[in-house]
């Protein structure tokens, strides 16, 4: 029998995980070729950091509430397992790694972390029409803070990438496939289970909650243009009256 037929086939990535990884890194590409423009531009890029917010909310309630591989205590490790971790992918021959490796784990909590920075300064970034929700509130403009971010955010993005194809290549574990099917394939020798997956009721929490972010956030008006039609009121209340 060959190695490859007595392979078997490990169910590790749930479908919400999945739709979560594409959704996400569409939305920030949208938002990339979108951040400099004006009209409707602008307003598909504040529309895509407030659906990337509810997703980031969607997230961090999977991340708890999910399948097994998603929760973040499959993948939350220390410094020592870290440095183990690097260790063995420097070996011949690197154990593969089920869920998240160690340092894979580290990239979505700086991930998350980043991306939820990036979003919350936009809420508070912007100017006339091209403006978050909240800006102006409290006296804050987070324009500078939020470029800045987001430049981390993409140097983040390349290092993910490039450790996927290190890790891909040394472990011989396909790791983009196994985002768009959900599995991994196994040797007959190597541990691995199919990954228990969340109730369905889970999922319809953590979505409902995550959308309602969402479209709360998108029904907001700029903070600073609310502040501007109130002014407007009180130097022209004859206005109101018609």
């Amino acid at each position: 029998m060959s190695e490859q037929s007595s392979e078997r086939e490990v169910h590790v990535w749930d479908l919400p995980t999945r739709l979560f990884h594409w959704s996400l890194l569409a939305l920030v590409i949208v938002a990339w070729f979108t951040g400099e423009e004006e009209g409707a531009a602008a307003q598909i890029h504040r529309y895509a950091g407030e659906t990337i917010a509810g997703l980031i909310v969607f997230r961090v309630i999977w991340g708890f509430m999910g399948g097994e591989h998603a929760r973040f205590a499959d993948f939350a490790a220390g410094p020592a397992a870290i440095i183990a971790h690097v260790r063995d992918l420097l070996s011949q021959d690197p154990k593969r790694h089920l869920g998240h490796n160690p340092l894979g784990g580290v990239a979505v909590f700086l991930l998350l972390a980043v991306v939820a920075g990036v979003v919350v300064t936009g809420l508070f970034s912007g100017e006339e029409n091209n403006a978050g929700p909240f800006v102006g509130l409290w006296g804050l403009e987070l324009s500078e803070l939020h470029e800045v971010l987001f430049r981390v955010l993409q140097g983040l993005v390349v290092i993910h990438v490039l450790g996927v194809v290190v890790e891909s290549v040394k472990a011989r574990d396909a790791l983009l496939p196994a985002m768009i099917t959900g599995s991994k394939r196994r040797r007959a020798d190597e541990p691995g289970e199919n990954a228990k997956r969340a109730g369905f009721v889970a999922f319809i929490g953590a979505l409902t909650v995550g959308a309602s972010v969402s479209l709360a956030l998108m029904a907001q008006q700029p903070a600073f243009n609310a502040h501007i039609g109130a002014e407007n009121n009180e130097h022209y209340p004859e206005a109101d009256q018609d």
